[in-house]
């Protein structure tokens, strides 16, 4: 019988501040490498059609990999007990099964997608090439679990920046040795090799295959709706291109896409919070109290990160607007400010919906999501007929105050002081932006000023959360002894 895992809640604080780093590191290094490789070095000499090329048959393979995850990743990141070898064997032929067969039908189909997409011989056998690695990449997700159940994030890291090295080198390489499209090709099938030796190296799991119908019911029971609310997440995401673009045009999704990008931007850290609190929280789940003090540092260090880059933006996007880019986005402004006010709640919502995931509530999750769904496609059309391309921002800034209901549901479970963990932020954040906006409205007429107001922000914000929470950010950073 499995024993539930029960670690020192110090060591996970600890281990949370490692991978934060780690894991900040890493998206900082890899939009960098990336940025490089594709926007400074190869667009000079490779085609704008062979970028798109590559994109095209990444996004191919991208969609078929949402059909092969039936979530058994999240179920045992979070399962309480430790993960045994009926576990990896059950998961590892289950999804060996699933994306096997996946990878035959984009290796079989290739020259019928191709022929669809108008490709020539080298984008078919891209396709192929990604098809394959699309295999290899799911025989990581044993390792990876492994070493996220431990919150050990450095390692993954340390593949990750290897497989964008490896990748990004040989792409390079074959573009100036005149390649073209062989140069993707080579560089994904290599990165994808290189992947799994790392991984297999620094976290060795021995795999065999077998089934056992208990095992897979009983991860199966979580991973199912975890894997529906992702599926349910980007079919609600879809909802812009595809029915509001009718409503008001190329021009006005330039507009909503053009302010949601500067609005999505702070959350970049969510999404590494977010992968980071998941199994943080999943081995506190035994314990309410630890628990409760977890969900509520990690609101605080959210809102800390996020709400000033949101109000921020907020304080000088007007001038970056009529300094930097042009009037023709003027409309785009308020549209921002909307769903930068949306997404205040979001980062509450998001953190409170993962505590539910982690203590395994995956059913309200789903319900949550659905709930979400069906608003953002009634409402979102209703407003946009009669506010144009704002009445998106608008829709986003009224269903976002449904996230009280995430408060709710998890106060139920848990005793935690949303309120306490979030107004120090709040109320720093606020100042800060009210402090920019009126110092641009009233003395900005150049660039300098501008930036020179950027400075004054910061300032600002660090005084005013410092008087506020000094003592809390100290805590909140300080490395344990225990």
């Amino acid at each position: 019988m499995n024993n539930v895992v029960v670690q020192n809640p110090n060591q996970i604080k600890d281990k949370v501040r490692k991978a934060f780093l780690s894991l900040t590191a890493r998206q900082i290094a890899l939009r960098l490498l990336g940025f490089l490789t594709l926007n400074l070095i190869l667009v000079k000499v490779l085609p704008i059609e062979t970028l798109g090329l590559f994109n095209l048959a990444t996004g191919i393979v991208t969609f078929f990999a949402y059909f092969s995850d039936v979530g058994f990743a999240a179920s045992l990141i979070q399962k309480k007990e430790d993960i045994d070898d009926r576990d990896i064997r059950t998961v590892f032929t289950i999804q060996s099964i699933l994306v096997g067969v996946l990878s035959l039908l984009i290796i079989f189909f290739a020259p019928m997608i191709g022929g669809y997409y108008k490709l020539d011989d080298a984008g078919v056998m891209l396709i192929r090439v990604l098809g394959g690695a699309f295999f290899l990449t799911s025989l990581k997700v044993l390792p990876v679990v492994k070493l996220e159940r431990d919150l050990q994030f450095g390692p993954i890291v340390m593949v990750e920046l290897i497989e964008a090295i490896v990748f990004n080198c040989l792409l390079i390489w074959g573009v100036y040795s005149g390649w073209g499209i062989w140069s993707f090709t080579v560089a994904a099938g290599l990165r994808a090799i290189v992947g799994v030796v790392v991984i297999y190296a620094i976290a060795p799991v021995r795999l065999s295959i077998g089934f056992e119908k208990e095992v897979a019911k009983k991860l199966l029971n979580f991973g199912l709706p975890f894997q529906l609310n992702s599926l349910l997440a980007l079919f609600k995401d879809r909802l812009v291109p595809l029915v509001v673009a009718g409503i008001i045009g190329t021009g006005g999704v330039g507009l909503v896409t053009w302010a949601q990008s500067w609005a999505l931007m702070p959350l970049e850290i969510m999404n590494i919070i977010i992968r980071i609190s998941f199994p943080a929280f999943s081995r506190l789940q035994h314990d309410s109290e630890y628990l409760s003090k977890a969900v509520e540092k990690a609101l605080f260090g959210a809102t800390v990160l996020v709400y000033p880059i949101l109000f921020g933006i907020g304080g000088v996007l007007p001038w970056v607007v009529k300094y930097l880019v042009s009037s023709k986005v003027d409309l785009a402004v308020p549209i921002y400010y909307f769903f930068a006010l949306a997404y205040l709640w979001s980062v509450v919502s998001t953190i409170l919906t993962n505590t539910l995931n982690a203590a395994g509530r995956i059913g309200i999750t789903l319900k949550l999501m659905i709930m979400w769904t069906i608003l953002e496609w009634a409402l979102t059309p209703i407003l946009t007929i009669k506010f144009g391309a704002v009445g998106v921002g608008i829709s986003a800034f009224v269903i976002s105050f449904s996230s009280v209901v995430t408060i709710i549901l998890v106060k139920k479970l848990l005793p935690i002081k949303v309120w306490k963990a979030i107004w120090p932020a709040l109320i720093s954040s606020t100042m800060m932006g009210i402090v920019v906006f009126g110092f641009n409205f009233y003395l900005t007429t150049n660039v300098v000023w501008l930036v020179g107001s950027i400075f004054l922000g910061i300032l600002v914000y660090l005084g005013m959360i410092f008087l506020s929470a000094g003592k809390s950010i100290i805590e909140f950073t300080r490395k344990t002894n225990a």
